[in-house]
């Protein structure tokens, strides 16, 4: 599950929910910023109690890095609380066994992730991949930069 542009900032998280749910026979996968989960989270307890076995990608950006992007990279309105994001899934209910974390700062550390959460399909895997608060996709910085004209 994914956005195909930056316009519904914190839709994926309960998105992914309700696809679960939908149909038990596929696995929900998300990738989603750190401030748009920040909206949702507490969206991860009804996956948790669920036992939807959803991958969830979290980019640790440091903050809303579209909004960076296009209103200017200081704006203090786009920094966000740093969390521990390890914590969330026991936070939110989740026994140890029923699921994953795993934090890549990395490309080694991701694909490494990616492959522990193919391997344990049964299980809720939330992988924290930290990226630098100013790395964006050719395509954002394409918009921002047309909106800035």
């Amino acid at each position: 599950m994914g956005q195909p542009m930056w316009g519904s900032i914190g839709y994926t998280l309960p998105a992914i929910l309700g696809a679960g749910l939908a149909d038990r026979s596929r696995r929900p996968m998300l990738l989603i910023g750190d401030g748009s989960a920040q909206l949702t989270i507490q969206e991860m307890g009804v996956i948790i109690r669920e036992k939807l076995p959803a991958v969830i990608v979290l980019v640790n950006n440091d903050g809303y890095t579209v909004e960076r992007a296009i209103h200017g990279p200081d704006e203090v309105y786009n920094d966000i609380a740093p969390w521990r994001w390890e914590l969330v899934p026991q936070l939110f209910g989740a026994a140890e066994e029923d699921h994953l974390f795993r934090r890549a700062t990395t490309e080694a550390e991701l694909l490494q992730a990616c492959q522990d959460a193919m391997e344990n399909r049964d299980k809720l895997v939330f992988i924290e991949a930290v990226t630098h608060r100013d790395d964006i996709p050719q395509l954002l910085e394409d918009v921002a930069n047309a909106l800035k004209r």
